[in-house]
């Protein structure tokens, strides 16, 4: 845990928040469909029909069996953190984490698994920027884990903030009573987003950091 003059707890999805993982999702959904005989013709306009947005929804989607889909979550996991495969971080993350992780507690809500996020980030040199994984992992929904997140931290919710790439992301925010910020360069388009009401929504990852840099600021003063 932080020092106690941390201003903001701030609570990031992984996928489409920090790396870019639509596309390469997409390209192995394709690769694992075309192996099981599986028609699959989906492009990245069908991530505004996920809700929640989960590897498991988009196997549903996709119109993968319902017996294949841990099949289907395992050939991910595999795949998708190998060398060869790597996701990458989207521009001006990197940057962002190890600046805002100064004076803010950074933590991870994700649907994917803990360990996935932990080795990747690992991998770039950040694990001293991220203080606890709410993964797949652990039971319970984003909502849950936003919950558990603010008795772990005892941070005052108007201090707290889920940042997400999709409606479920804002949705959990909603039911854990803290604010939500949007970010369009995710898997989710801007305007199924902006429909759906969050406090802020960011369009680069330059403008989230600016935001929260002025926050810590105002904060101190």
């Amino acid at each position: 845990m932080k020092p106690d003059d941390v201003d903001a707890l701030i609570l990031l999805d992984y996928d489409g928040v920090i790396v870019d993982s639509a596309q390469p999702v997409l390209d192995e959904t394709a690769v694992f469909c075309n192996t099981h005989g599986i028609p699959c013709n989906l492009d990245l306009s069908d991530f505004d029909r996920l809700n929640p947005a989960t590897f498991t929804m988009l196997a549903k989607v996709c119109g993968i069996p319902e017996p294949l889909h841990r099949e289907y979550g395992r050939y991910l996991f595999d795949t998708l953190q190998n060398g060869a495969r790597r996701i990458p971080l989207f521009s001006g993350i990197k940057d962002m984490l190890e600046d805002l992780s100064v004076c803010h507690t950074l933590c991870v809500v994700t649907a994917n698994h803990a360990d996935v996020v932990r080795t990747r980030l690992v991998h770039e040199g950040l694990q001293d920027c991220i203080d606890t994984y709410f993964g797949s992992n652990r039971p319970g929904t984003k909502a849950d884990h936003i919950r558990a997140a603010l008795t772990q931290y005892a941070v005052p919710p108007d201090h707290t903030w889920m940042v997400g790439d999709s409606i479920s992301d804002i949705e959990a925010a909603r039911a854990g009573g803290i604010n939500s910020i949007a970010v369009s360069w995710g898997w989710q388009s801007r305007s199924l987003l902006q429909n759906h009401d969050p406090d802020m929504l960011f369009d680069t990852p330059a403008d989230m950091h600016g935001f929260f840099k002025a926050l810590a600021d105002t904060q101190s003063s």
